[in-house]
């Protein structure tokens, strides 16, 4: 079974990385049906303005390697004092492989007020939201090939690594972003 899912999770990252995203198959995942996947412009450009992105008219940015790709913004509901947040996920473009190869880049941000601030970011893999929670907010996992995933948990203030690790069996109920 951990051969199946670290194969479907390669398979997503390569998808991923041309940038396009493909949910993982596995039984019992599920990839995010966040109430309402639309943000307003205003959001939307508050929260590329946060990361220092700005998009042009076709609303593509330029990314760490000098490409113009498309990023994808998501809500997704992780509950307690943070509430709903927005993932930015930055594919890459052509110059990927040259450039930082590690796969796309994902950033999720908390609300304050108009602004948008970074609670965590990582690079290459895709994010479990766990089932499990600390202080009320859903506990994420950084996933990608292999068979442990270093587990996030809420400070209060961010997301930070816990001292432990989830397997593939802990992963049932999770939700995979990007979808």
């Amino acid at each position: 079974m951990r051969i199946i899912r670290t194969l479907s999770a390669s398979l997503f990252l390569a998808i991923a990385a041309c940038g396009q995203a493909a949910a993982p198959s596995e039984a019992g995942a599920q990839t995010a049906a966040p109430a309402s996947t639309e943000l307003s412009a205003a959001d939307r450009t508050a929260i590329l303005a946060s990361q220092n992105l700005r998009a042009d008219a076709r609303g593509l940015v330029e990314n760490e390697c000098g490409d113009r790709v498309e990023p994808q913004i998501l809500q997704v509901d992780l509950g307690g004092d943070v509430g709903r947040a927005a993932l930015l996920a930055m594919g890459g473009g052509p110059s990927m492989a040259s450039c930082y190869g590690d796969g796309p880049g994902l950033t999720l941000l908390k609300r304050e007020g108009a602004n948008w601030r970074a609670i965590y970011s990582s690079r290459g893999g895709f994010m479990a939201i766990m089932p499990t929670r600390t202080r009320g907010v859903a506990d994420i996992a950084f996933a990608g090939p292999g068979f442990d995933y270093p587990l996030h948990v809420w400070n209060g203030t961010t997301y930070v690594r816990a001292d432990r690790s989830v397997g593939d069996a802990q992963l049932e109920g999770a939700t995979f972003l990007p979808q």
